[in-house]
């Protein structure tokens, strides 16, 4: 009875792309029942054989970067399969044979030989849609009473297509897989550094998420000193001395500060990113790795993206602390956003900054928590202008820090208001209705803003909830309530902006605010419902004197 083995390798680390090729092996050996089935990529090679020998042989030469598979490389010089009724009875297979003495030495090249040098194989090109050779297809019998015969290579090459089809779309799986974790690592490592107003944590929190991103051992901040034209290391990320490895300084550092652009050292693992926004350099961003080769331009890529946004946090950190303009540079990311998809919910938003300013102090947000479930956020700083709209940005982006770490609302509230009470001016306080959507029910609690409205089977209440606005006392706790939600129940929050709208005097209200969302919610879906409510008020107004936001979330049934 022969013995069989399943042999997997790649040449670079990639689990997920590796496995794939292990599930195409066993496809193929469904599909074309022969005693030995490999699959060979650039960087990839799996293989089944029902003889050990020849499984081992065939694949320590498909990995030997020096001596390449004779195989491969004669399969993907042709537009055909290569057909070999006999492998010893090719015109290559002395090479094959001086691959096999390379990769596994002479005593046992020579035993792996005379195992596969009756064997019959057929080797077929892999190649994608438009042409680009994705790497071969091997089957082969050592078993006479099984050979292969030139009416199998159509079914090779069929199955070969097939292959090839699977790759492909594996590839850009992969691909958009990487990118989606990217975007998400990134994502999160621009909320940690921005999350401090203190520079020294915002720099050590650069370098940690630097290296965390990009798998160094070291990572080095180096700031610009513009006045005096000098590089000083602010931070340092460092390995044990052993795996120090060459400086992260001088030259290299140096020329990226001067050209603005990312630098990639493949010989030494060292990597260097400008931090910068606009035209302001703030520094160098530098990462190393003992190992030498082991960083790419991908890497350089995600590198510069974490550098540039670790410019936006440490500006905010630096015109923070010297009171500077920071209504200018948060301001500049305070743009009203898509809502992102709720599952199971309509969802509605309207945004409109007050007449004659061009941003306010209006907050509102809505986004995913780590726990699946989503946050929805409606607030107003007191106030209107930059200044104002500066720092309901803040405030927005603190209330979605926390959220990270406690999906509590009144525990997201408190951790705020504690780090608003040391920084809010003392004329200006918050308000906030923060609240969790499960898929049946809602968790809020409110930092003295507006109560929202809840509409259910024909009836209209006020969602409320005790609490100080945000930054008034340090020391402030806030209650927590829940609702079950029915199919088709709606949640409208709305801030002050709607219900202090004025006509000779006349306030709209929050009674006549509550009679028109009534009104219209059983004929408009949630978005449709928020512009109704904005353009019903803002025309008995003539126009609106406050910014404002309506926010509409349905139950679907």
């Amino acid at each position: 009875m022969p013995s069989s083995a399943l042999l997997d390798s790649v040449a670079t680390p990639d689990p997920p792309g590796n496995q794939t090729l292990v599930r195409l092996t066993e496809h193929v050996r469904a599909l074309l029942p022969t005693g030995a089935v490999a699959i060979v990529t650039a960087e990839r090679f799996a293989g089944w054989f029902e003889d050990a020998k020849l499984g081992e042989a065939l694949g320590s030469v498909a990995l030997d970067d020096r001596h390449r598979h004779a195989l491969v490389q004669s399969a993907l010089g042709l537009e055909r399969p290569l057909f070999l009724a006999r492998l010893d009875g090719w015109e290559a297979a002395p090479a094959l044979l001086t691959a096999l003495v390379h990769s596994l030495g002479p005593e046992a090249a020579r035993r792996a030989w005379r195992t596969c040098r009756r064997a019959s194989v057929i080797a077929c090109p892999l190649r994608a849609e438009t042409g680009r050779g994705l790497g071969v297809l091997i089957v082969g019998s050592v078993d006479r009473e099984r050979r292969l015969s030139s009416t199998d290579v159509r079914t090779a090459e069929v199955v070969a297509d097939l292959v090839a089809m699977a790759l492909e779309r594996a590839d850009l799986l992969e691909v958009e897989t990487r990118r989606a974790r990217n975007e998400l690592h990134l994502k999160r490592a621009a909320e940690a550094m921005s999350s401090s107003l203190e520079l020294d944590d915002v720099y050590r929190s650069v370098v940690e998420h630097a290296a965390a991103t990009s798998g160094a051992t070291r990572a080095v901040l180096t700031r610009v000193d513009a006045r005096a034209g000098e590089l000083r290391t602010v931070v340092s990320l460092d390995p044990p001395r052993a795996e120090a490895g060459p400086v992260l300084s001088g030259p290299a550092v140096r020329q990226v500060a001067r050209s603005r652009g990312p630098l990639l050292q493949r010989d030494v693992s060292q990597m260097h990113a400008p931090i910068e926004l606009g035209p302001r350099l703030y520094g160098v961003l530098s990462v190393a790795h003992p190992e030498p080769g082991r960083f790419d331009e991908a890497n350089l890529d995600l590198l510069a993206r974490l550098a540039g946004s670790s410019a936006a946090a440490i500006a905010n950190a630096i015109d923070f602390q010297r009171e500077r303009q920071i209504a200018r540079s948060l301001t500049l990311g305070f743009v009203p956003e898509p809502l992102p998809r709720v599952p199971g919910y309509e969802t509605g938003l309207l945004y409109a900054p007050a007449l004659g300013e061009p941003t306010g102090g209006d907050l509102y947000g809505v986004w995913q928590l780590p726990s699946g479930e989503v946050a929805v956020l409606v607030g107003d700083v007191a106030g209107k202008g930059v200044e104002t709209a500066a720092l309901s940005s803040m405030v927005r982006f603190f209330i979605e820090a926390r959220s990270w770490d406690a999906e509590s609302p009144a525990r997201v509230l408190e951790q705020t208001n504690a780090m608003l009470a040391a920084r809010l001016p003392s004329d200006t306080f918050v308000t906030a209705f923060l609240a969790v959507i499960a898929p049946q029910s809602l968790c809020w609690a409110s930092a003295g803003h507006l109560p929202p409205l809840h509409l259910s089977a024909g009836r209209t209440r006020e969602l409320e909830a005790t609490g100080l606005p945000l930054g008034v006392e340090e020391e402030t706790r806030y209650e927590e309530r829940r609702l079950e939600l029915a199919d088709g129940d709606l949640v409208f929050a709305y801030t002050d902006g709607l219900v202090e709208a004025r006509r000779g005097g006349e306030p709209y209200g929050a009674v006549r605010l509550a009679r028109l969302v009534a009104s219209l919610a059983g004929t408009l879906e949630a978005e449709e419902l928020a512009r109704a409510v904005h353009e019903e008020i803002a025309g008995w107004s003539g126009g609106l004197g406050d910014d404002a936001v309506a926010l509409a979330l349905r139950r679907r049934p």
